[in-house]
């Protein structure tokens, strides 16, 4: 297993989320999941573009698609292998963040593509609230309504 597989592997274990891929909900996940946790600070050097479902990265595809060959013919993580602590605690801030709260009315994965298309229109578009909200209706008419959930979720996760 590569380095970056291995770290990779091991964030996601950190925020247990599996490393599954098989459908296009799985790598949705996966991709919002480490948008979030770098977001909050546990940076693996991904750089996010905006794609269709939200905050999107080339690179992370490359390596998820890498990493689920490399545990297909039976590699695995080195035993003892862990993150940094400071990347660990990093991680734990947004973990919660992972879970759609009562109120969402979806899955998992459109609460995660919610959180980061906010966030991401905030933070990388440099979006105020108002226009943010707005780019957020114009992209994702289905996931708009629960925009004001998703904000207060991201300041409890201090990522406001």
């Amino acid at each position: 297993m590569e380095p970056k597989q291995l770290a990779l592997k091991l964030f996601l274990d950190e925020l247990d989320v599996p490393s599954n891929i098989a459908t296009v909900d799985d790598r949705k996940r996966v991709q919002k999941a480490v948008y979030l946790g770098q977001r909050a600070g546990a940076d693996l050097g991904y750089r996010f573009g905006w794609y269709i479902m939200g905050p999107y990265s080339p690179g992370l595809t490359r390596d998820y698609y890498g990493l689920a060959e490399a545990i297909l013919s039976g590699d695995s993580p080195p035993q003892g292998r862990v993150l940094h602590p400071k990347l660990r605690e990093r991680l734990q801030k947004v973990k919660p963040l992972l879970d759609a709260p009562n109120g969402f009315a979806s899955s998992q994965e459109d609460w995660l593509e919610l959180v980061a298309s906010l966030d991401y229109l905030r933070r990388v578009r440099r979006l105020g609230s108002t226009q943010a909200r707005r780019a957020l209706a114009e992209a994702k008419p289905h996931l708009s309504k629960w925009a004001d959930l998703a904000d207060q979720q991201l300041k409890s996760a201090g990522l406001d």
